[in-house]
């Protein structure tokens, strides 16, 4: 699958404007303002799995897609440092949609660098405005410590949390305030137990989510399999001063990879990848995930307790996760074993599934499953009116340079009332590598 469509970047804040000529049917009605999906030109998708990275495939890039959709997409593109090597969570946008934040988890590749290893831990975050979603610009960056691996914006905007690996105050803080970072405050984890078996002695987060309507944020811990709760307590002007456990912390299935909260904040649910020392490859061949719904204490509770309610299985490595507007929905991707050749787990393909979710006591059911073309699957949104999602895919087979989009498949409902998903085959071509993303509406 190759589109005759390239985007080129010169320079760090140049932008190009690129029609691809891939003539297309009707485009489906995806509402929204636009999407914005950050690509990695830096490596192969089975670098993953040989460490191999390949040849260069150029910038990585920031893509803005406008909305409403046309026959022929209009991207534009420009370069900002991002790796697919995070837990997809290193995009996210302002309250007001203007900006959009992306951290480096590793930097772009360096001539001489041949496999993953030779990659270096990243410290930047950027801000790129997009009040114009056809001419993003860089406005600013700040240095948030070593392998920032996601980023969150508190639900006023003015604040933003990024896990990284930067010990022993992992929690990094920056103020965001008329179009410039501000003040950077890094916290530990609280008291937490070294367990020295582990990697990082367990005490380094992976992710970290802000609460939709309160200053409250979730940490998952993926080696000790676990999220964590904490109160953020602030100045008069709004500075972070503190950061306090709040409630117990919750076991989830195996390596919690990140999570996202339900729309009203009463659940935060977990995508657990089965990742781990004791699994052969690591990850390679890790059993199906699971998704894990964890209901929280009411916010104004004097003793507060988390509790697990719910879990189902999903097909294998669904790193990606999110709510539709409405709550009631999750679609996640799942990357299968897509690799070829010398895993004791049968290849599979790609799939895309659909989650029912009951906002009122955090049940899950899993409406289906779907099947599609293309390795290393990453990101996924709904649409303003959750008809369409959108997800990334990283590279399709064939000759590099190997072709990179964004799918939309539509949410259909059967006769029966049952709702799944069907692929609309509209394509959406990126730079090379793309992975995550948001859409604004």
């Amino acid at each position: 699958m190759k589109y005759p469509f390239q985007i080129t970047v010169s320079a760090f804040a140049a932008v190009v404007l690129a029609t691809h000529s891939f003539a297309q049917d009707t485009p489906p009605d995806f509402q929204g303002r636009y999407i914005a999906a950050i690509s990695d030109g830096d490596m192969r998708a089975f670098a993953y799995i040989d460490g191999d990275l390949g040849v260069p495939r150029g910038p990585d890039a920031l893509n803005m897609i406008p909305l409403p959709l046309n026959t022929n997409p209009t991207v534009a593109a420009i370069e900002v440092p991002n790796t697919v090597i995070n837990p997809v969570y290193s995009i996210a946008h302002s309250p007001d949609g203007s900006t959009i934040f992306v951290v480096e988890t590793h930097t772009q590749r360096e001539e001489g660098d041949r496999t993953i290893m030779d990659l270096q831990p990243g410290t930047m975050l950027r801000a790129v405005d997009v009040s114009d979603p056809t001419a993003p610009r860089v406005i600013d960056s700040i240095d948030v410590g070593v392998a920032p691996q996601g980023v969150s914006v508190s639900p006023d905007g003015s604040t933003l949390v990024i896990a990284t690996k930067a010990a022993p105050e992992p929690l990094v803080f920056v103020s965001w305030q008329d179009g410039q970072f501000g003040d950077v405050q890094r916290f530990d984890l609280g008291e937490i137990a070294p367990m020295p078996e582990l990697p990082d002695q367990g005490l380094l987060p992976h992710h970290a989510e802000w609460h939709p309507t309160a200053d409250v944020i979730a940490v998952t811990l993926q080696l000790r399999g676990q999220v964590r709760f904490f109160q953020v307590a602030r100045s008069e002007d709004g500075r972070v001063t503190d950061l306090s456990v709040w409630g117990n912390p919750v076991t989830t299935s195996k390596w919690p990879m990140s999570g996202k909260f339900s729309r009203d904040g009463r659940f935060f649910v977990t995508n657990d990848l089965q990742w781990g020392p004791d699994v052969r490859g690591f990850y390679l061949n890790a059993p199906p995930s699971q998704l894990t719904s964890i209901e929280l204490a009411p916010l104004d509770a004097e003793a507060p307790r988390h509790f697990v309610v719910g879990g189902v299985s999903l097909p294998r490595h669904a790193e990606s996760i999110a709510f539709s507007n409405a709550g009631d929905l999750i679609a996640t991707v799942n990357i299968g074993q897509t690799w070829p050749g010398g895993d004791a787990v049968e290849a599979t393909l790609s799939t895309v599934s659909l989650v029912e979710f009951d906002p009122e006591f955090g049940q899950q059911t899993v409406l289906g499953s779907w099947e599609f073309e293309g390795d290393l699957p990453e990101g996924v949104a709904f649409d303003a009116s959750d008809s369409f999602i959108a997800f990334g895919v990283f590279e399709y087979a064939g000759p590099e340079p190997r072709a990179s989009d964004l799918q939309i498949w539509e949410v259909v409902t059967s006769e029966d009332g049952t709702r799944g998903l069907s692929d609309t085959g509209y394509r959406i071509p990126t730079g090379p590598g793309a992975h995550s993303l948001v859409v604004v509406n």
